[in-house]
């Protein structure tokens, strides 16, 4: 399911950045949001972080994880500072675990899994915009019932197949 105001927002960025081809550069992005970007040994488990701190803001990301993943990392933490940094906070922290487990629990009602949820629709709409993606389609006249062409879809676009595929099905191209 599209969310209708992230879709904005990552449309405003795109744009208040001229930014015009693919891949789309999200540290380049991220840096102009005035956030360093930096990688990171994080570990087996952390993909990423977001660390605020008096204003100033940092993402760090996991140098082991692949290049793919390293971009959707670093789209996904811009996406909490663009949709859940709180400017009056003077600390803020976001970690970012790969294999978080979704299940109810007393976690459940804080937000937290809503926040997750907000971030990845964000980093998934700023990496692969929808007239981009349709662009992208028409120009190489791509069959996406072929698995082939879904994978070239993704590499133009510098993002994994399960993330392009989920991007498609929640676009309704797929």
């Amino acid at each position: 399911m599209i969310n209708k105001r992230i879709e904005t927002i990552t449309s405003k960025l795109l744009e208040d950045y001229a930014v015009e081809r693919i891949p789309i550069p999200v540290r380049e992005i991220a840096k102009n949001r005035g956030l360093e970007v930096k990688p990171y040994d994080l570990g087996e488990t952390v993909s990423g972080v977001l660390v605020i701190k008096d204003g100033e803001g940092f993402i760090g990301y996991n140098f082991n994880d692949s290049k793919v993943r390293q971009r959707f990392t670093i789209a996904h933490e811009l996406g909490h500072y663009e949709l859940h940094y709180n400017p009056t906070e003077r600390s803020t922290l976001f970690v970012d675990k790969q294999f978080k487990v979704a299940f109810r629990n007393e976690d459940s009602s804080t937000g937290e899994m809503q926040n997750e949820k907000e971030a990845n629709a964000f980093a998934a709409a700023l990496l692969m915009p929808k007239k981009f993606i349709i662009k992208e389609i028409e120009n190489r006249h791509l069959d996406l019932s072929d698995d082939k062409n879904l994978q070239i879809l993704a590499k133009s676009f510098n993002v994994s197949i399960s993330a392009m595929t989920f991007r498609l099905i929640n676009l309704e191209i797929l």
